[in-house]
């Protein structure tokens, strides 16, 4: 399966999706995408890996590069990896992925805290009415970026 890349923006986090192959032939794709999104500004990402199917070596070093060129700039970087049973995140393991980035099961995990700190945000807006219907769930606008695909 070919390395698709996209991205949007959650709480202020820029949330990049990768599925595929991650591998020598995509790598370069993953690279400049992740790069520019912090060249241009981004500083809070979530990288989700959860539906990559074969990650070798060349893509564990563009997430470590990328975790670099975050903290450089002062930035935070959260990783979302495949299943626990999944061939792909036991080779993550063996290169010690859980120990080298603040790791998540799912976008939802990863982004928990900072719901709860726009929920918090928005409780007194709610309480005058400003909000929608009773009981309904306030999220954030969320922003859509450009798909990458790597053949």
């Amino acid at each position: 399966m070919a390395l698709s890349v996209s991205y949007g923006e959650r709480y202020g986090w820029t949330v990049v999706q990768v599925a595929g192959e991650v591998d020598i032939s995509g790598v370069a794709a993953l690279r400049e995408r992740l790069q520019r999104l912090i060249t241009d500004g981004c500083l809070r990402m979530v990288v989700d890996i959860s539906r990559v199917d074969f990650c070798d070596s060349t893509g564990f070093a563009v997430l470590v590069a990328t975790r670099r060129m975050l903290a450089s700039r002062s930035g935070r970087l959260r990783l979302v990896l495949p299943g626990p049973e999944t061939h792909t995140r036991k080779i993550l393991q063996l290169f010690g992925i859980e120990r080298i980035f603040d790791a998540h099961d799912s976008v939802e995990d990863a982004l928990a805290d900072l719901r709860e700190a726009v929920l918090a945000e928005d409780a007194p807006a709610e309480s005058a009415g400003a909000a929608g219907p009773e009981g309904a769930e306030v999220v954030p606008r969320q922003r859509e970026g450009s798909r990458v695909t790597a053949d």
